[in-house]
């Protein structure tokens, strides 16, 4: 794993995500970039400007982005870079992607449910984005994953196989469980089936695939599969 990024508002789960990208750099070298995102300041007078871009963190804030550094500092094969991102948009997300070298962005209750609108859009242009997203459930407690479900979506041309070929070059956990959900199933049917085969099988990741969106400035209505507590690793699938 070359570079991680987390979009953080520096809340407590933040330390969470840390520990997880970590683990998923597998004990070799990589720069983990905390990006801290806010709207481009409206004001045409360039000292304006400047200043309102200086905003103070909380003590709260510190504590949090003091105690990351801490585990960055014990893991001795970590980097920890803070970013700073005014304004999103699909091109500014792909040379962000691509400049950083990015190969798995790790996203947070607190920042993918965040108030505000800039946060609300950067969460949307990041999932149109080729970049893998790992998304962090609110209840899950911090453990390796290991075994993995594959939740196979009506019309996804990305097989189990595929991704038996892809995930060993960048993760460490294995494919162990596939299902395959279907559009016109009754979400209590299919939350039932995956409960059980995830107890089954002692699951702790599931793994989907996205398609681009179109950006809407309303939240996005929860996923039928974030109830199950455990991280959702969301893979893009090219559209030919």
């Amino acid at each position: 794993m070359k570079n991680l990024l987390i979009p953080s508002n520096l809340e407590s789960d933040t330390i969470n995500a840390i520990k997880i990208a970590i683990q998923q750099s597998n004990g070799q070298n990589c720069t983990i970039f905390l990006t801290l995102v806010s709207e481009i300041p409206d004001t045409d007078s360039s000292a304006t400007f400047l200043r309102s871009m200086k905003s103070e963190m909380t003590v709260s804030q510190k504590n949090v982005l003091d105690y990351c550094r801490e585990l960055i500092t014990i893991s001795q094969n970590c980097c920890l870079k803070i970013h700073h991102q005014y304004g999103i948009s699909a091109p500014l997300m792909k040379n962000l992607i691509e400049h950083l070298d990015v190969e798995l962005t790790i996203l947070t209750p607190s920042f993918r449910n965040a108030q505000k609108r800039i946060h609300n859009q950067f969460v949307q242009i990041l999932s149109n984005s080729k970049c893998p997203i790992l998304h962090l459930s609110t209840n899950f407690e911090e453990q390796d994953l290991t075994k993995a479900m594959y939740l196979e979506q009506t019309m996804s041309r990305l097989q189990v196989e595929d991704l038996q070929d892809l995930i060993p070059t960048h993760f460490k956990f294995k494919i162990v469980s596939q299902a395959k959900i279907f559009n016109d199933q009754n979400p209590e049917d299919i939350q039932s089936l995956l409960a059980e085969a995830i107890s089954k099988n002692n699951i702790n990741l599931l793994i989907e695939t996205r398609k681009p969106k179109k950006i809407k400035l309303k939240k996005q209505s929860a996923n039928t599969t974030e109830s199950f507590g455990l991280p959702i690793l969301s893979l893009y699938e090219e559209i030919s």
